[in-house]
C-alpha cells in the first residue's frame, strides 16, 4: 500500500512539473482597424496556464503591394522601427515590405494565456494607397522567410513557470500565423479611367544626371507633384507642375540618394510611382 501511494505522489509531481515547465507558444495575427489602419497583435496557444508570459523582443515582417507605404503608429515599447525593403532586391519586384523590430529596455508582462486575450504588439498605418492591393504578415514557411531569413517573425519571451528568468524564442509553428493574416484594400474612390497611369525613366536616377522624364499619358493639364520618402514625409514639393501628353522633363537637384515615391494629384485624382535615385 506504501509502494502504491509513493508511486501515486510521485507521478503528481511529474505531472505538476510538467505543467509548470510547459512554454507557451505565440502566432502573429492581423487586425483591420479600417482606414487603412492595421494592429498586428501576438497570439497564445490555448491553455489553462496563468503565468503572465515577459516579452523580451520581437519582430515580424510586412508585405505591401509594390509602392504602398506606411509607417508605425504605436508598439508595446514605444520604440519599434520599421526597416523598408523593395521587393527588387529580394526576387519579388511585385511588393514591398517592412521588417519591424522591437527589443524592450525592459521585458514588459503581457496577460497570461489562461485569460484568451492578445496582446496588441504594433498598430500600423498604410499611407493611402492610390490603387488596390494586399497587405499581409509574412509566414515563416514561406519561401521568401526561407531564403531571407532575417525576415522570419520571433518573439522572445520568458514563457515558462520554472521560477527562473529564461528567455527563448516562442514562434514555433511552421507560418508563426493565426487567423487573419492577409486584407485586401481599396482606394477611398476609384479613379475615373480617363485618368491614366505615367511612367518614369530612367528608373533608377543617376544623380549625375539630375532630371528623369515623366511619360504621361493623359490630356496636359496642371498637376500637384511632390516627392514623399518612406516615411511619408515631404522631401522636394514642385508645387504647380504642367505636365504635357507625352515627354516631361523633370529636374532632381538637392534630392538625396533612395527610394521616393512621386506623387500627382489633378482635381480630386492622385497617382503615386516609386522612384530609386542613386
Amino acid at each position: 500500500m506504501k509502494k502504491t501511494v509513493n508511486t501515486i505522489i510521485i507521478a503528481f509531481l511529474l505531472l505538476l512539473s510538467i505543467q509548470l515547465k510547459a512554454q507557451t507558444d505565440y502566432t502573429y495575427t492581423l487586425i483591420d482597424n479600417n482606414n487603412f489602419n492595421y494592429t498586428i497583435q501576438i497570439v497564445p496557444e490555448t491553455n489553462t496556464s496563468t503565468f503572465a508570459t515577459s516579452v523580451q523582443s520581437y519582430g515580424f515582417t510586412i508585405i505591401l503591394s509594390d509602392g504602398v507605404t506606411g509607417s508605425i503608429q504605436s508598439s508595446l515599447g514605444s520604440s519599434a522601427s520599421a526597416t523598408f525593403f523593395d521587393g527588387n532586391n529580394v526576387g519579388d519586384p511585385s511588393i514591398d515590405g517592412y521588417l519591424i523590430t522591437e527589443t524592450l529596455g525592459s521585458p514588459i508582462s503581457i496577460d497570461a494565456p489562461s485569460t484568451g486575450m492578445n496582446t496588441t504588439v504594433v498598430t500600423f498605418q498604410l499611407n493611402q494607397p492610390a490603387s488596390a492591393g494586399t497587405i499581409s504578415i509574412l509566414a515563416n514557411d514561406s519561401s521568401l522567410a526561407t531564403t531571407v531569413t532575417p525576415l522570419q517573425s520571433f518573439l522572445t519571451a520568458d514563457a515558462t513557470n520554472d521560477g527562473m528568468s529564461n528567455f527563448s524564442n516562442t514562434v514555433n509553428t511552421p507560418s508563426g500565423l493565426s487567423g487573419t493574416s492577409l486584407h485586401n484594400f481599396m482606394p477611398l474612390s476609384i479613379e475615373d479611367n480617363s485618368f491614366q497611369d505615367f511612367s518614369i525613366s530612367p528608373n533608377p536616377v543617376n544623380t549625375s544626371e539630375a532630371k528623369f522624364t515623366i511619360n504621361w499619358s493623359n490630356n496636359s493639364q496642371n498637376v500637384s507633384m511632390s516627392f514623399i520618402d518612406l516615411q511619408g514625409r515631404l522631401v522636394k514639393d514642385y508645387g504647380q507642375f504642367m505636365l504635357n501628353s507625352g515627354a516631361n522633363t523633370v529636374n532632381i537637384q538637392n534630392v538625396q540618394t533612395g527610394i521616393y515615391f512621386l506623387k500627382i494629384k489633378a482635381d480630386s485624382k492622385t497617382l503615386t510611382k516609386k522612384i530609386i535615385i542613386e
